[in-house]
């Protein structure tokens, strides 16, 4: 592998001294700069290993190189080997704070020329090296990433059709990808759903809810309540992580116009009652899965009616308010589900832009938190 090592200096024979000096490198070409100008037209052209920098010259010197390549992400991270006086320690130190790799002092005594500078120049070129590798570990890991987010947005649908009510969804990671999820389905006549947040982000959270998910659609197939199916998933997820990890979930089953449902930590759902244009939160809960093996759940049942509306959502969407006010936004959320009524039937999507941006704090899809949210509307 060959690098191009950028030797700036606006005196000839200081760069021609430097270059003798490293002539024994091996794989390593030179090229030259007269001043900061210069040198940023060549750094932006070719592909440059390493710099070797005078601080001291004309049109442009070598503090303001430094400051703009450490502005532009494909220069900042060429390392830099600055150069001055003896007596300028000063701006030495003031290179270094600048993001300058190493530094010497000229006039160079011949010890030093023969061995410091190459050692110098040599552990230089061995980060430029790792901080390469770095990138493009980055850039491979950024593009699963990517592909782990698709992929996980394919499995949370914006819309599922069944019998009794129409679900409709939407999941905003923090990162790439994380671990809120929400699910639902038809079992017979019944409607079964679940929305849930297992703790942390990225990889590992997400690896967990895609396991509670297949493991939510396998309970419900033969454990009939709510609170037995979180029971389950309870000690299947403690044998996992042994209280390392913690999983909150609202998990509802609808049977005959009642919902029966159960709550382990998450927060209070809302239920939108179309006769009376009122809203009833659904206070109950239990703690997370995942901190006893052997935690109990509690089932509770309401009466829905037709065009009755569930709301579920997870933690990250109060996040920010609820610490302000823990009590008072949930009243504020369901005003705001009452307000936004005729968004809900013309386009429940338009509906989750404004919750997300009035409660979420979301700009331009960019959250802090990791933050879901769910309607299941009865027919």
């Amino acid at each position: 592998m060959g690098y191009n090592i950028l030797i700036v200096d606006d005196v000839l024979f200081n760069r021609t001294i430097l270059r003798e000096a490293l002539k024994g490198m091996e794989e390593v070409t030179f090229t030259d700069a007269e001043n900061g100008m210069q040198a940023l037209d060549i750094i932006a052209g070719q592909e440059i290993s390493l710099i070797i920098l005078d601080l001291m010259m004309p049109l442009k010197d070598g503090f303001e190189v430094l400051h703009d390549m450490k502005q532009e992400k494909d220069f900042k991270d060429i390392p830099v080997i600055v150069y001055s006086a003896i007596d300028d320690i000063d701006s030495i130190s003031k290179a270094l704070t600048l993001g300058a790799y190493d530094y010497f002092t000229k006039p160079l005594k011949p010890k030093e020329m023969n061995v410091i500078l190459p050692m110098k120049v040599k552990n230089a070129l061995i980060s430029y090296d790792q901080q390469k590798t770095i990138r493009t570990l980055n850039e491979k890991m950024k593009l699963e990433l990517l592909m782990a987010n698709l992929f996980q947005q394919s499995m949370l649908k914006e819309k599922q059709d069944m019998s009794s009510a129409t679900m409709y969804g939407k999941y905003i990671p923090s990162q790439e990808i994380g671990g809120d999820f929400y699910e639902s389905f038809q079992i017979g006549e019944d409607t079964w759903f679940i929305m849930a947040d297992v703790s942390g982000y990225g990889v590992s959270a997400a690896m967990l809810s895609s396991m509670l998910k297949v493991e939510f659609h396998h309970c419900a197939q033969f454990i009939q309540s709510p609170e037995k199916v979180l029971k389950w998933m309870n000690q299947t997820f403690y044998k996992i992580t042994q209280s390392n990890y913690s999983l909150t979930a609202f998990v509802g089953k609808i049977h005959e116009n009642t919902l029966f449902y159960s709550n382990a930590g998450q927060p209070y759902p809302m239920v939108f009652r179309v006769k009376d244009k009122t809203v009833q939160i659904l206070r109950e809960s239990n703690f997370p899965l995942g901190m006893e093996d052997n935690e109990a759940y509690n089932l509770h049942n309401i009466e829905l009616e037709s065009d009755d509306i569930i709301m579920t959502y997870t933690d990250g969407l109060l996040e920010d308010r609820s610490f302000k006010d823990s009590l008072g936004v949930y009243d504020d959320l369901a005003n705001n589900f009452i307000t936004y009524q005729q968004i809900i039937k013309e386009n429940p999507s338009d509906f989750f832009d404004i919750i997300f941006k009035l409660f979420g704090n979301v700009q331009n899809e960019e959250v802090n938190h990791d933050m879901a949210i769910m309607l299941i509307c009865m027919k």
